[in-house]
């Protein structure tokens, strides 16, 4: 295990500071610069600490286990940092100290859904830092399995901090775009009973059940007669709309609910509309122009089947990875078996 200290009061001038010494040898680590104390778990003692002869500060000193050590030191950063530096840390540099912390609060302010601000803000306040030094402090074999778990609930959230895109795709007159603006709460593309009347791609932000969700209106597939070139720009629309689907999260193939059904493109959800026009609609079929209001909740609910959402997002207090790049290098610590995963997350909580 790796010897780690930490401030676990806030950084700055105050009357008192805590260190936590956590790790393989804590108690001895503490005992050297308290003049080869004896120290035992459970005691709580007023030490006189001193490095190379010279002294540093009177601190309380809480044994709460064999690897872990409280000091309750004058709030002054400079002493901080000398005690931190004689007992093996490498220090509590602000650029060190805030690294995630810092990137978790520049996001903060674009967050989108409460939910995602939520969790933004427990990072904010340090929640991964902890979670990866806790990890840190374990034996291999756990730690391996604490970062799986810590994986498995950033890859649980990435939906909530990064709005996952959904396409409209279909063919015309299928309700892409009164479902569109039913979804995003304005009437921000336009509808008519002509075919072909969305022609290039619209995109909104559609907010469902505390989920934000980039939402994408396209041109409904249909053969397009060339008559002196006018239908080169619903064509262009169509191209690009197949190519946005290639990268979006899910893809909502829309039809009547009267119309023969044709095969569903292989990876969409078949999304069944105009149930209003039928007297005995088949089931889960939406009519977003009649009912709006139920047309958001059934997409909502499919949304969070399709994307495995749980029901509560937000956790409080627990730590994830809360960018992309953070998860990959989750995943690469774990696929890299050259290196220990306890050596990784120290290296990870050292360069905070």
């Amino acid at each position: 295990m790796a010897l780690l200290v930490r401030e676990l009061t806030p950084r700055g001038v105050g009357a008192v500071s805590v260190l936590e010494v956590a790790g393989e040898g804590a108690l001895d680590a503490v005992s050297e610069i308290a003049g080869s104390a004896v120290l035992e778990p459970g005691q709580l003692r007023i030490l006189r600490l001193s490095d190379a002869g010279e002294d540093l500060d009177e601190a309380i000193c809480l044994v709460v286990d064999p690897h872990r050590v409280e000091l309750h030191l004058h709030g002054s950063p400079v002493l901080l940092e000398r005690v931190v530096r004689a007992l093996g840390g490498a220090g509590l540099r602000e650029s060190e100290t805030r690294g995630l912390e810092e990137e978790a609060r520049a996001l903060l302010s674009g967050a989108r859904s409460e939910a995602a601000a939520r969790i933004l803000l427990d990072q904010v306040e340090g929640a991964l830092s902890r979670r990866l030094e806790e990890l840190a402090l374990l034996d291999e074999d756990a730690a391996q399995g604490g970062l799986v778990e810590l994986l498995r609930d950033s890859h649980a959230v990435a939906p909530v901090l990064v709005p996952p895109r959904v396409v409209l795709a279909g063919p015309t007159n299928s309700g892409k775009s009164t479902l569109f603006n039913a979804l995003v709460g304005s009437e921000r593309a336009i509808t008519c009973a002509e075919p072909g009347t969305t022609r290039d791609m619209v995109i909104g932000y559609a907010s469902l059940d505390e989920i934000v969700y980039e939402l994408v209106d396209t041109a409904g597939e249909r053969e397009i007669p060339d008559e002196a070139g006018l239908g080169a720009v619903e064509r262009e629309g169509q191209r690009a709309a197949q190519a946005l689907r290639e990268r979006a999260e899910v893809v909502f193939w829309l039809e009547c609910a009267g119309d023969p059904h044709e095969e569903t493109p292989d990876g969409f959800e078949l999304l069944k509309t105009h149930s209003d026009q039928l007297t005995d609609p088949p089931e889960g079929a939406i009519s977003a122009l009649t009912n709006p209001l139920a047309a958001r909740s059934t997409v909502s609910d499919r949304l969070r089947r399709s994307l495995n959402l749980d029901a509560s997002p937000w956790v409080p207090g627990r730590g994830v990875l809360f960018t992309p790049q953070l998860c990959a290098w989750g995943e690469e610590v774990l696929a890299d078996s050259n290196v220990a995963v306890t050596d990784r997350l120290c290296e990870r909580s050292r360069a905070n």
